[in-house]
């Protein structure tokens, strides 16, 4: 359908920031639901009696640090919905206020980043498996690209009033006026100062 118009999803258009946040949430989420970790039950040795495994795997979503594990997940599914969002366009006519749909895509990413990191230091030092170091990978990527996505927005400055800033540079400040200096009140009486004379 050419020449219709229609803003549609364009890959091209999209920067290496936006492609690891998209490409590296997307790939996260299918490896959520991977083995993180390795969970094995003491049977005191029936399991040479009944030849059976008492080892199971847990995923991104449970098990040692679940909590940050699923923040991690439900932020790498907001920011997919946001990122598709953005790219067709339909952010464009919301009001967010001060916070550019970029700088909420950045900030979005640097949360899944900084959730899943944690949840993978704390399965890290409890039968670690092999889906969270693939989920590492993934989310470097990420963290990467919020990282850049969010220098690329204006830093962590928030609005346009010159408030608080925690990156970039600081708002220009103005140095106070210059008082004059004072001066000395006139003598009294009308009389020269001593030490004139008239002859």
């Amino acid at each position: 359908m050419e020449g219709s118009g229609s803003s549609g999803f364009d890959m091209s258009k999209m920067s290496t920031a936006e492609k690891l946040l998209a490409g590296g949430s997307v790939l996260l989420l299918i490896d959520s639901f991977f083995p993180w970790q390795r969970v094995c039950i003491e049977l005191g040795g029936l399991e040479d009696l009944i030849g059976a495994d008492s080892c199971g795997s847990i995923s991104m979503w449970s098990g040692s640090g679940g909590w940050a594990g699923v923040i991690a997940g439900l932020l790498a599914i907001a920011l997919i919905v946001v990122g598709v969002l953005s790219m067709t366009g339909a952010m464009a006519n919301m009001n967010m206020g001060t916070m550019s749909a970029d700088k909420l895509t950045g900030f979005l990413g640097l949360g899944v980043a900084g959730f899943g990191l944690l949840k993978f230091l704390i399965v890290l030092f409890n039968e670690v498996g092999w889906a969270a170091f693939v989920g590492l990978v993934l989310l470097v990527a990420i963290g990467y690209g919020a990282w850049t996505k969010v220098q690329t927005s204006g830093g962590f400055q928030m609005g346009s009033t010159g408030g608080g800033t925690m990156g970039g540079t600081p708002p220009p400040s103005t140095p106070p006026p210059s008082m004059p200096p004072p001066t000395e009140p006139p003598p009294s009486g009308g009389m020269p100062p001593s030490g004139s004379s008239d002859m």
